[in-house]
């Protein structure tokens, strides 16, 4: 079976099967080297698909996210710290509370699961150009799957029975990260650089 045809499988089974589908991507032995190229690979993919879909309209952005858009370099840099330190979260925070995932294994599932929100970014850049409202609908299918498929994926690498724990563990720890990166975002480069994008 080729790579392309390997990946299509556990895609498929992923939405079929998460679980499963974690014990087969974890079961894999990809180098670390592979790992560490995929996470700056799907970084580099999601920002300029991010950038193609808001174009030059930023006015409906966050100031945040226009200040993260504004450069498709800027944003590919923001999108592989956002990706690094979620694979550190989900390492630290799992380990703290038993679990017994490796920090490779939780680089491999946080790529897997990013490679396959790009498909769904694709296909929501299309939407936007043919039917704008349903392109926010596939985005918030796409955040609901993500969590879901992150919730699973995690409870497997970490050995973890109840899923709803692991759910609301991923909620309260994005909602720390986000207030304690948001905080340290205006503080480094001050309110000035929101103002001016």
């Amino acid at each position: 079976m080729t790579l392309s045809h390997r990946i299509g499988a556990l895609a498929q089974l992923t939405l079929q099967e998460p679980r499963q589908a974690a014990r087969v991507l974890l079961a894999e032995d990809v180098p670390i080297r592979a790992r560490t190229a995929g996470l700056l690979l799907v970084a580099v993919v999601s920002s300029l698909l991010a950038s193609l879909q808001v174009g030059s309209d930023l006015g409906g952005l966050d100031p945040f996210s226009r200040f993260m858009l504004a450069s498709p370099f800027r944003a590919a840099v923001f999108q592989w710290l956002f990706l690094a330190l979620t694979v550190v979260l989900v390492h630290r925070v799992g380990r703290a509370f038993g679990g017994h995932g490796s920090f490779p294994d939780a680089l491999l599932v946080v790529v897997w699961l990013q490679l396959l929100m790009l498909a769904l970014q694709v296909v929501q850049l299309v939407a936007t150009l043919i039917a704008p409202p349903l392109a926010g609908i596939i985005g918030l299918a796409g955040f609901a799957l993500f969590v879901w498929l992150m919730t699973v994926f995690t409870a497997e690498l970490h050995g973890f029975r109840s899923r709803g724990k692991v759910l609301l563990g991923l909620v309260l720890t994005g909602l720390a990260a986000g207030l304690i990166l948001g905080t340290a975002t205006v503080l480094i480069l001050g309110p000035e650089a929101f103002a001016d994008v």
